[in-house]
């Protein structure tokens, strides 16, 4: 017997699961959903927060990226680029300015200062002068061994007793570690870069004994006597050209000339030869290539500008052959260990083995570097002396 009111719920073979399907099937065709529907507002709101923080994550992301390469450029990379090089031994960026804060720490030790618009590269320059010497010096017949520089390490800082009095070698040995270790502590530095700079003066030493058996004595000198305008003053050369005219040039170098180890205060400079002032050589001597004549016994140049500054020179006599003197020579030597370099280097440049990365970033790098540990003292700390080439 069929019963008819089933069919509201569908046939008596459907059963729950048939039931279930249609439910299904209701939902698929927009029957009515048993879910209620998410209201836009906040559907738009979750998108906009989802938006916003993938854009503070990027922002984040290139914050990041930004701080990253800053600090790759000015700090990881700069130490790394390489600033020079002599054949196979190249020098960075790092290197330079360590060896610009050995001389800052015995500058700080004598109570001077670094130079910082001169000294990255001219100390850049000195790195590849000492490298080239170093590998020159085989051929030059140049050793310098571990005792050469223990030796000048001691003749440095070994008290020098007084004529006459005993001496305890165990106090001496304290009194130099004392006195070592006191320049090590106030200056900075490490036992090892001490001794290297030490190596380098003896290197540089044994150079210029060698040139020195090049230098003739006697030789043609010309005596002279000169007014120095420094580089910083503010009195114009064509001024002190214009006082010349109503003045005497002695009382007018009394009144200018700064402090020189050459020119006593009135610009007497005495007996020089050729070479000793190159900058001044062609005025003095003449310059036969150039048809340039000597300047005549009692006239004065025209300005001659200089890295020291400006100078008016007066002849006072001609060329004569005289013995040099301690100062005159050891300036000519000087002079000839400068030229030596030079040529040195030019001769390196030429052929390649010799190169040298410098620019006004990289010098600017180099200089905020060594500003950063500057020493700041006020009074200076006495120093062992530290022998030129006399």
């Amino acid at each position: 017997m069929a019963f008819p009111w089933l069919r509201w719920f569908g046939s008596a073979e459907t059963g729950r699961g048939g039931r279930r399907h249609s439910v299904r099937a209701q939902r698929r065709t927009g029957g009515e959903s048993l879910t209620p529907q998410e209201d836009p507002k906040i559907a738009t709101e979750r998108r906009q927060r989802r938006n916003g923080i993938g854009i503070g994550a990027a922002f984040l992301m290139v914050i990041i990226g930004v701080v990253a390469f800053g600090y790759y450029q000015e700090f990881y990379k700069p130490p790394r680029i390489w600033a020079g090089s002599v054949r196979n031994v190249e020098f960075s960026m790092g290197d330079l300015v360590q060896r610009i804060r050995v001389l800052q720490g015995v500058n700080r030790y004598q109570g001077g200062q670094v130079n910082l618009s001169t000294v990255p590269f001219e100390y850049l320059q000195d790195l590849v002068n000492a490298e080239v010497l170093r590998q020159q010096s085989p051929f030059l017949g140049i050793d310098i061994t571990d005792e050469d520089i223990e030796r000048e390490l001691r003749r440095q800082f070994v008290p020098t007793p007084d004529a006459g009095q005993e001496t305890d070698p165990g106090q001496i040995e304290r009194e130099f570690q004392a006195n070592y270790g006191s320049f090590l502590t106030a200056t900075g530095l490490a036992d090892g870069d001490f001794r290297v700079i030490l190596e380098e003066q003896i290197s540089v030493r044994a150079l210029a004994l060698l040139l020195s058996q090049e230098i003739e004595d006697p030789q043609q000198q010309v005596e002279i006597q000169w007014i120095q305008i420094p580089l910083d003053s503010e009195i114009s050369p064509n001024d002190v050209t214009r006082r010349l005219e109503n003045e005497d040039f002695t009382r007018i170098a009394q009144e200018l000339n700064p402090p020189s180890q050459f020119a006593g205060s009135n610009g007497y400079v005495g007996w020089v030869p050729k070479g000793a002032f190159p900058d001044l050589d062609e005025v003095i001597f003449g310059n036969v290539d150039k048809g340039i004549l000597p300047l005549i016994p009692g006239t004065v140049s025209d300005s001659i500008f200089t890295n020291d500054g400006s100078f008016l020179v007066k002849v006072l006599s001609g060329a004569e052959e005289r013995q040099l003197t301690n100062t005159i020579g050891s300036k000519l030597l000087q002079e000839s260990v400068d030229k030596w370099q030079r040529e040195t280097l030019l001769a390196g440049t030429t052929e390649g083995v010799v190169r040298m990365n410098f620019n006004s970033r990289l010098y600017e790098w180099v200089a905020d570097q060594v500003f950063i540990t500057a020493p700041r003292i006020e009074q200076p700390t006495p120093v062992p002396q530290f022998p030129g080439l006399g």
